[in-house]
């Protein structure tokens, strides 16, 4: 019979030091292994910092207070305020780039943090991450501009820049001259 975790009400497998591999990542990670919380995948853990809302990375603080305190000061200096960065953006050769929220990153390629303004509206209007084929264009020309109204949705796919719609109608077209069978 396997050892089980030492961890009270935890009904998983001791790997090492008598706890699960879960408690022993948390100890680990945090230094502790924190018995009063659940176990399981995305779990996150707050900072142990009063009022700190960012996840615990190491020794149950946040990479701010356990890097940038810790490290540096010798104490966590929970009274003083950590600097904020709005992520607002920057431009890049005039289109706007902005942070992506973790709950939109379905929404982007490889799971980027950063995108065009531009490229986030199209693809939440859509439903769905664009293709590294398509591109957005501004019809006013005006790159800071990104209105839905204001967007449409280019293919580059051979040849340059024709609308999807027009590219529809031609493919219709095609079927309707070269295979009217396909169209039913």
């Amino acid at each position: 019979m396997p050892k089980m975790c030492s961890v009270p009400d935890c009904d998983r497998v001791a790997e090492a030091h008598g706890w699960c591999h879960a408690h022993l990542q948390r100890w680990l990670r945090l230094g502790d292994v924190l018995a009063s919380r659940p176990v399981g995948r995305r779990v996150n853990h707050a900072c142990e910092v009063v009022r700190c809302r960012r996840p615990a990375t190491k020794n149950q603080l946040c990479e701010a207070h356990n890097a940038a305190r810790v490290r540096t000061f010798g104490d966590v200096l929970a009274n003083d305020p950590i600097r904020e960065v709005a992520g607002t953006g920057y431009l890049n050769h005039g289109y706007l780039i902005v942070p992506v929220p973790p709950e939109l990153r379905h929404l982007v390629a490889d799971g980027e943090t950063s995108i065009g303004e531009h490229r986030l509206v199209m693809a939440k209007h859509l439903g769905r991450a664009l293709h590294a084929f398509e591109s957005v264009h501004h019809k006013n020309g005006d790159r800071l501009d990104n209105r839905i109204e204001n967007l449409e949705l280019w293919s580059r796919w051979q040849p340059s820049g024709q609308r999807i719609e027009d590219k529809i109608v031609f493919a219709v077209e095609l079927l309707r001259q070269y295979a009217p069978e396909r169209l039913r």
